[in-house]
């Protein structure tokens, strides 16, 4: 047993690759999270005042919002507009005045939209003169599980493509099939868009599931084009089929595998706004989720089930994530390791 422990312990610190995913990758990630989310103390909220209410009007008898570890971000809007940001997850609410009370529009769900509630009338618990009123959010297309499963299907394609095929093709490396695969007639181009093909139609299938899943159950509605439906579908497919590709490319075992695929999906699936909103971070943070592939692809599967888009208003995020996919798969395909 020593001996076996002994040779266990050479063959991993001898291979680099491991090394790195095993102690470099999270410590890198610690850090860079670390100073991102820490580097300020207070949290970013953002609510729109619904005219005539502005901003002066509003805090004119609040107390200091200093000690309450939130910083305040304020659109003066109409409502229109305040509903909107709302479905998109651009604000946590939107405030209106009726008959001298304050109403608080936001679904008392949503954890983030329910503190900025309480920590606002914290701020105003001063003023005599205005009342404080919850008014819970029902319109379909602004709940919180309206949000929400856009978000989890975006990440289902995104899942069901880099660890169902990038996965599945790196074992194919490691059990020496590649090698038995190239011995045929079949191109290398053939079997990897053969291989991605039956995993679009598998990912299609899961994500029929879960949408007719939150129709039934949460009655969550899809109000926009069915073709720009289909489009966007295809669309993060190709963009994560590509990924996978890329990432399998060169991996030769399961530890190093295990490490792309996590430094791949975990910071999309931190900052892409799948389960909250990205608009909350500072500002360069929201900056760089804006560009995930995952981002795009969540925020696009919102305008069309939360805000009944059409095929038009999803054409060029669908051509950003179809040519991120064929420069991924093109750089994979040059670089693949076949033996």
């Amino acid at each position: 047993m020593k001996e076996l422990m002994i040779a266990e312990f050479k063959a991993f610190y001898r291979n680099p690759g491991i090394l790195f995913w095993t102690f470099g990758f999270p410590v890198m990630l610690t850090v860079i999270l670390g100073f991102a989310f820490t580097k300020k103390q207070e949290g970013i909220r953002k609510v729109s005042l619904v005219n005539p209410i502005t901003k002066e009007s509003f805090l004119k008898n609040s107390q200091a919002t200093k000690g309450l570890y939130t910083q305040f971000i304020f659109f003066e809007d109409d409502l229109q507009n305040s509903t909107l940001k709302l479905k998109r997850g651009e604000i946590s609410l939107y405030v209106t005045l009726e008959n001298e009370s304050y109403r608080y529009h936001f679904d008392p769900s949503n954890n983030e939209s329910f503190l900025t509630y309480l920590t606002l009338k914290e701020a105003l618990s001063s003023s005599k003169k205005n009342s404080h009123e919850i008014v819970e959010v029902k319109e379909k297309g602004s709940r919180y599980i309206d949000f929400l499963l856009p978000g989890l299907l975006a990440m289902g394609i995104m899942n069901s493509c880099l660890w169902g095929s990038g996965w599945s093709l790196i074992e194919f490396r490691i059990k020496k099939l590649l090698r038995r695969l190239m011995a045929t007639p079949l191109t290398k181009p053939q079997f990897l868009i053969s291989h991605l093909s039956m995993r679009v139609f598998l990912s299609g299938i899961e994500f029929l599931f879960l949408t007719l899943f939150g129709f039934f159950l949460f009655e969550v509605e899809m109000q926009g084009s069915l073709l720009g439906l289909g489009m966007i579908f295809l669309s993060g497919n190709i963009a994560f089929s590509g990924a996978a590709i890329l990432i399998s490319s060169r991996a030769s075992n399961t530890q190093v595998a295990n490490g792309l695929i996590n430094a791949f999906t975990l910071p999309m699936m931190l900052m892409s706004g799948v389960f909250f909103s990205y608009h909350n971070f500072p500002a360069f943070l929201e900056r760089l989720a804006s560009y995930f592939p995952l981002t795009i692809l969540a925020d696009s599967l919102r305008e069309i089930f939360n805000e009944g888009s059409g095929f038009s208003s999803i054409v060029f995020p669908s051509l950003q994530l179809i040519v991120f996919g064929i420069i991924c798969f093109l750089i994979g395909l040059k670089f693949y390791k076949w033996d």
